[in-house]
């Protein structure tokens, strides 16, 4: 009988030890994981995002039929985390009263602003941003404008812990108002870091002189920049652009093919370096 609980005694002993020894086991390598996520030594993952412009000519495709889950069907094949949209419409008449920036946002399961630039019909027209990342604040700046009224979103984004400023525009039609849209535009946006601006500009390249002698061309990587995003009655231009400050690298540039709208989504994956 003695030997009997002895050996119970041992056998509890030994599981108390085997617990014990297991137990310490995983909180030692919990803290060193802890330890190496936090040692500076340990280089930092950069965030990679891909970005999309694309004007949806409120919803209507290349057929004239209004059709916004063509919209997001381009936007979901395309995986972009962050969009610039122009041409939005919401409550008005002509797009059946819906608000197209709200259906589209609940479709892609993002968050959403959007940038009123004119009322029109009885509702409103201007540009929006989606994200899958927090917006924490958002505003509505004029442009000076000749004709319709233009106006330059911005959204201040946290990505992984870094603020992104995102831009989003739509330029006029003439070519001095244009001049005075990106004169006022560069004043707005300034020296900032970490800044994307992405949009319709109704305008070739070379005559973006002062955005680009700022800001990174994303079509340039592997000279990309002669892919067309307006295609209608014989014309065939680039004027959708994404541009971003210096702390960028670009690492792939795509202009897919979509009816959806007059216009190509672009869609670029941009890391950030600094």
């Amino acid at each position: 009988m003695k030997k009997l609980l002895l050996l119970i005694v041992a056998a509890i002993m030994l599981m108390i030890y085997v617990e014990f020894k297991y137990t310490s086991i995983s909180a030692s390598v919990e803290k060193k994981l802890i330890y190496k996520e936090n040692d500076s030594s340990v280089a930092e993952v950069m965030p990679t995002i891909k970005v999309m412009t694309y004007n949806i000519h409120r919803g209507v495709n290349r057929d004239n039929e209004l059709n916004l889950d063509g919209i997001v069907e381009a936007v979901k094949n395309s995986g972009a985390e962050i969009i610039a949209l122009q041409e939005v419409e919401r409550y008005s008449v002509r797009t059946k009263f819906q608000d197209q920036i709200r259906y589209i946002a609940d479709k892609l399961s993002m968050q959403y602003v959007f940038g009123k630039s004119v009322n029109i019909l009885n509702g409103q027209f201007g540009n929006a941003i989606l994200s899958k990342y927090p917006i924490e604040e958002y505003e509505v700046r004029e442009l000076p404008s000749e004709g319709e009224n233009r106006t330059l979103l911005r959204a201040q984004l946290d990505v992984y812990g870094y603020k992104i400023s995102f831009y989003n525009t739509h330029l006029g039609l003439k070519q001095s108002e244009r001049d005075k849209q990106i004169e006022a535009i560069l004043k707005i946006a300034g020296d900032g870091n970490n800044l994307i601006l992405a949009g319709d500009f109704n305008e070739k390249v070379d005559k973006l002189g002062a955005i680009t002698q700022k800001y990174g061309d994303c079509a340039s990587f592997e000279n990309n920049d002669s892919k067309a995003t307006f295609e209608n009655e014989g014309i065939s231009e680039r004027i959708d652009y994404i541009f971003t400050s210096k702390g960028f690298e670009v690492k792939s540039y795509n202009v897919p093919i979509s009816d959806a709208s007059d216009h190509y989504p672009v869609v670029s994956i941009i890391e950030l370096k600094n």
